[in-house]
């Protein structure tokens, strides 16, 4: 049989675009598409061409989403699943790289270093490179989940190692223990959202040499929103516990942005309504050219929303379909929009909803919100000017739990808060209110308060009346249009 070609192969992608493949021939077609220089663009852009209308399609309720060739801002994701295993591409010959998405490659021991001085600012992605050993835990006992930070023996984990050195034992055919590695490392969580198990290489107790470790670079953070959720007892570790969003280079082979589809509340795979394409899509006009998606991830909005908090999320469920958001990983200068209140970091993450593909909530690039634990008022002074306001993560447009106030907007530059309400309860003496406000919100005074919101459009000046909140966050009420 001939060789496939970049004719036979876009020839072939077509036909698929028109009918549901076959998980077999995916997986062939796949197989063939990997055979092909990564130099051909042309092949690339007939791939696009080819699916530019129909993106990935679900074959079978537990069967992986359908990898298909994604071009949007430079990209191409390679889609993952939970119950899916074993490795998605064979060892190649890639040097180790130096940089990924942008982000310097730094040693185990760099990174825990950087970590420990406070280098690191919030949940910004870092780049560690060191060894994979495919280790497993012997005789774990049955434990009941708790906050996804918390280490336990039963915790899904990548242990990566400053040096090479295999993890378990062999004795004949059989396994003799599991050893702590001698040197730096790290036990690289993997809560779900964040699962990249289904890239790894299957390990077999017939065959040590599937033991062996092999070299490695992930993509996480420390910092993790969900450390809040830790007892005071844990909230230390959980706090400086490294979580995993991307497996970036295995062995010599680049693997790419990964997805995950997460599962609903009976344990079925989520079949959300958008695809790869879909995010991008929603994400487009937000993304700089510089961006790059390091992880998609589709997770039950009741998980997210109660699972990682200061993520503010919203939108309907749709009759008969369970509200999905897309939890994205980005790696870049910064969002075009809605600017960042604050200077520092590589990264930052965005949540799209599955059922209008629009944005609910934006983080990172050293934006800090009001639900933040680390937040401390402070008068600072954005690139255009205007002065930066405590804000929540959300984006304006979600559901609010609606409660009447009777209050006028008031302001100050000499303000740690730049702008608050006073309510009028008591005309002789009006009560100040703090409120936050949504992501991409600020003020400037020209000369009087002006409040601009995402597209730096006023919205609110010196003197209005507000006749409605959002129920609060952390006991300070939430302000967003319609004021009322």
């Amino acid at each position: 049989m001939s060789g496939w070609t970049e004719d036979r192969l876009a020839a072939a992608y077509r036909a698929m675009a028109d009918k549901t493949a076959a998980h077999e021939t995916m997986t062939s077609t796949l197989a063939a598409l990997r055979a092909i220089p990564a130099q051909r663009p042309r092949t690339r852009d007939a791939l696009v061409a080819a699916f530019g209308r129909h993106g990935s399609r679900l074959v079978g309720a537990g069967a992986a989403i359908a990898i298909v060739a994604v071009i949007a801002a430079g990209l191409v994701l390679r889609s993952t699943t939970g119950p899916t295993s074993g490795p998605t591409t064979e060892p190649g010959n890639q040097a180790e790289p130096a940089t990924v998405d942008g982000l310097p490659v730094q040693t185990v021991s760099q990174a825990l270093a950087a970590e420990k001085s406070g280098a690191i600012v919030g949940d910004s992605l870092v780049a560690i490179k060191g060894w994979y050993d495919p280790t497993f835990p012997f005789g774990c006992p049955a434990e009941t989940p708790g906050p996804a930070l918390v280490d336990t023996c039963a915790s899904r984990k990548l242990f990566v190692s400053e040096n090479p050195e295999r993890l378990v034992e062999f004795q004949g055919n059989g396994v003799s223990g599991q050893q702590t590695p001698s040197g730096t490392y790290i036990a690289a969580l993997e809560p779900d959202g964040s699962y990249v198990g289904s890239l790894l290489p299957v390990s077999d107790q017939s065959s040590p040499g599937s033991y062996d470790p092999s070299p490695v670079v992930i993509v996480g953070h420390f910092h993790d929103l969900r450390a809040a959720n830790c007892g005071a007892d844990q909230k230390a570790a959980c706090d400086s516990a490294f979580v995993i969003d991307q497996l970036a280079w295995l062995d010599g082979k680049t693997l790419g942005p990964n997805v995950w589809i997460g599962y609903d509340s009976s344990g079925q795979i989520l079949k959300p309504r958008l695809d790869e394409q879909g995010v991008m899509a929603a994400l487009q006009a937000s993304l700089d050219p510089g961006d790059v998606v390091v992880s998609m991830s589709a997770v039950g909005l009741v998980d997210l929303y109660s699972s990682q908090p200061g993520r503010g999320v919203s939108g309907g469920v749709g009759e008969g379909h369970p509200n999905i958001q897309w939890f994205v990983r980005i790696a870049g200068p910064q969002l075009r929009w809605p600017e960042m209140a604050f200077q520092g970091g590589l990264s930052g993450w965005v949540v799209a909803e599955d059922d209008t593909g629009q944005l609910g909530a934006v983080g990172g690039w050293g934006f800090v919100s009001a639900e933040d634990p680390t937040y401390v008022p402070a008068v600072r002074t954005l690139p255009s000017g205007a002065l930066a306001l405590p804000t929540t993560n959300q984006l304006a447009g979600g559901a609010c739990a609606g409660v009447g106030v009777d209050a006028v907007l008031h302001g100050s530059a000499a303000d740690p808060r730049i702008a608050w309400l006073t309510e009028n309860l008591d005309p002789a003496a009006p009560a100040r209110l703090d409120v936050v406000w949504p992501a991409g919100y600020r003020a400037r005074f020209a000369p009087g308060l002006e409040i601009l919101d995402e597209n730096a459009k006023v919205v609110l000046q010196e003197g209005d009346r507000v006749t409605g909140l959002c129920s609060g966050v952390e006991g300070v009420p939430y302000l967003q249009p319609p004021f009322s």
